[in-house]
């Protein structure tokens, strides 16, 4: 869809610059034709060695990929034509000072999957029939990452000229890397007598360290004075900028925790199974420049900013949001009534866990939102055939 904002002057005002007008066929609604199609080969290869009957060690190479989700390759694009002025009452002027062509692409159809090369070492101890401990170190390297770019779409005027529109939409923008470790133990205490033996713990542990590299990296230390929060605005848009109108740099891959781990208490015995879990993960980067956490009144005092102005000019700021440290204690207990018949009740958040929201500055996490979602019970039957 396209919108067109005509200026508007005042009768009696004269119009200083000129903007353009738009009345073709480019302004009506437009279908979306895109064909894509890409040929990917996920080669792997696996290898064990086994010191002992308990003890062995895995081995792994593969390539894997990940599509995008359905609502990133929606093809909906809307444009918006319009221009920044400045009126002056006393000379009766309106004064053209910029296009702002811009526009928002919901999804790329031209999008292709995110694909990686995965690098794995494990090694495995089966201490017992009911007991193991693992720890793994990974490495994956990310190509073709999603992220919101800019793309430029030309327009052509009533004049005959060609006008570029800057739009903002999902495309393959970046490379990554994600490496770590993983430790995990579980083990059934089947040695105890009588129903005690049903008694087991489960627990891991994951450390994950994520970069992200731009295809089209903007680094600059300060973001711009007059380019706006609106997608021309790269440096606020990719790297986030503070209020004071310093960047952010090296931001981690979204939804990526660096620590989290999982703590369980399980019984299995008889008709009867049941578990007491306890899931924590740290805070992982949620967005930049989302909805909230922008605007255009952001000020620095800093007289060695490039953009410390005395009249006090503002510019526009973006923070990356966050979403905070997070546990939840979940449980179930199930009974096997029957073979077929089965009943259970679960409990999620017993701990009435809050989930908190944070923004990204310079000065440190600032709280944005709390959520509490407070404990949920269920009970159900079941009935197999």
């Amino acid at each position: 869809t396209f919108t067109y904002n005509p200026v508007s002057v005042n009768p009696g005002y004269t119009l200083v610059g000129s903007v353009p007008t738009y009345s073709g066929t480019q302004i009506k609604p437009q279908p979306i034709v895109a064909h894509n199609s890409f040929t990917n080969t996920l080669p792997s290869l696996n290898l064990r060695m086994k010191v002992s009957p308990q003890l062995q060690f895995r081995f792994a190479v593969s390539e894997g990929l990940s599509r995008p989700d359905f609502t990133q390759l929606q093809a909906y694009t809307t444009y918006s034509a319009g221009a920044n002025v400045t009126t002056d009452d006393t000379a009766q002027t309106v004064t053209v000072n910029s296009l702002n062509n811009t526009g928002t692409a919901s999804g790329n159809p031209y999008l292709e999957p995110t694909t990686s090369l995965n690098v794995d070492l494990t090694a495995e101890w089966y201490f017992s029939t009911v007991g193991s401990l693992t720890a793994a170190l990974f490495h994956k390297n990310l190509h073709d990452v999603i992220i919101n770019n800019v793309t430029q779409k030309g327009f052509v005027g009533d004049d005959g000229q060609t006008y570029e529109f800057t739009t903002t939409s999902p495309v393959n923008g970046a490379d990554g890397t994600a490496q770590g470790f993983e430790v995990a133990y579980q083990q059934y205490f089947d040695k105890l007598p009588g129903w005690l033996s049903g008694i087991g713990v489960q627990a891991n542990f994951t450390y994950v360290e994520s970069t992200q590299k731009l295809y089209d990296g903007v680094n600059g230390a300060y973001c711009s004075l007059t380019a706006g929060n609106g997608a021309a605005n790269l440096n606020l848009n990719l790297n986030g900028c503070d209020t004071d109108g310093r960047s952010f740099s090296n931001l981690p891959l979204a939804y990526l925790s660096r620590y989290s781990y999982n703590l369980a208490l399980l019984y299995d015995k008889g008709p009867v199974s049941a578990r007491l879990a306890y899931n924590w993960r740290s805070k992982y980067l949620q967005g930049v420049n989302v909805n909230g956490t922008d605007g255009t009144d952001g000020y620095t005092t800093d007289t060695s900013s490039p953009l410390y102005n005395t009249a006090g000019t503002t510019f526009a700021w973006g923070l990356p949001t966050w979403a905070d440290d997070y546990g939840q204690l979940d449980a179930s207990a199930f009974y096997k009534i029957t073979p077929k018949l089965t009943f259970g009740v679960e409990a999620q958040n017993i701990n009435n866990a809050m989930y908190k929201q944070l923004m990204q500055q310079h000065i440190g996490m600032m709280t944005r939102a709390w959520f509490v979602s407070g404990p949920r019970y269920t009970a159900q039957l079941r009935y197999t055939f």
